[in-house]
């Protein structure tokens, strides 16, 4: 089973992020996350936590095994699907940077810029948060899925957790139509990868640029 080819990789999907703080395995899987979040909303996006990514795919070969994908994905990480206005989605990405850890992984439906010396306090320009291409509306809610890493650190306050620091601003779980113990869950990052990789053959190496870091 575990050596069963579960799709082909046009090159390797590595967590190593570029300066902007993108990988292309991130990019991967929050584009998986994302199409299978899609039957929840279909202007969904998708953050991801870098450290639910436990392995690199497709160094050795370009066909990914069962085995390996596991390796990467643990079944045991799953996600979950959140509302969010554009301004916790703000806050949110604001948070990251607080958190001296890594940048969470977006979706091609999500896009933003941020600065490494904050303007005004702010890292992240909130006129440059894009879903669809559009400007995100401060006080209009947006569906996103996350990843479990996002999430299962919630504490009372609403806040989710990584050691002692704030990750994300916790909303809560939109369940449409779908119930579940918490609420929505698209399923395991593993599932929804696989289903992503067999429509996909082989599947290219995203080009990354969907987080872009302002030089000044």
């Amino acid at each position: 089973m575990s050596r069963t080819v579960i799709g082909v990789l046009g090159g390797p999907l590595t967590r190593r992020q570029n300066p902007a703080g993108e990988s292309t395995l991130g990019a991967v899987v929050a584009d998986a996350l994302q199409t299978g979040a899609k039957p929840f909303d279909l202007n969904v996006a998708t953050l991801v936590d870098l450290d639910d990514l436990h392995a690199d795919l497709g160094k050795k070969h370009g066909e990914l095994m069962v085995g390996d994908a596991l390796e990467a994905l643990p079944m045991k990480v799953g996600s979950s699907v959140l509302r969010l206005t554009g301004a916790e989605l703000h806050q949110a990405l604001e948070a990251q940077f607080a958190k001296h850890g890594n940048v969470m992984q977006v979706s091609s439906q999500l896009a933003y810029q941020w600065r490494s010396k904050p303007v005004v306090g702010l890292h992240v320009d909130p006129t440059t948060i894009t879903i669809g291409g559009k400007v995100v509306d401060p006080v209009a809610s947006y569906v996103i899925a996350v990843s479990d890493g996002l999430r299962d650190r919630a504490d009372k306050h609403g806040k989710v957790r990584k050691g002692s620091n704030p990750v994300i601003a916790a909303a809560p779980l939109i369940v449409k139509g779908v119930t579940g113990v918490g609420g929505a869950h698209p399923g395991p990052l593993f599932d929804n990868l696989a289903a992503y990789l067999a429509t996909r053959n082989p599947l290219a190496v995203p080009v990354l640029g969907r987080i872009t870091l302002v030089s000044r």
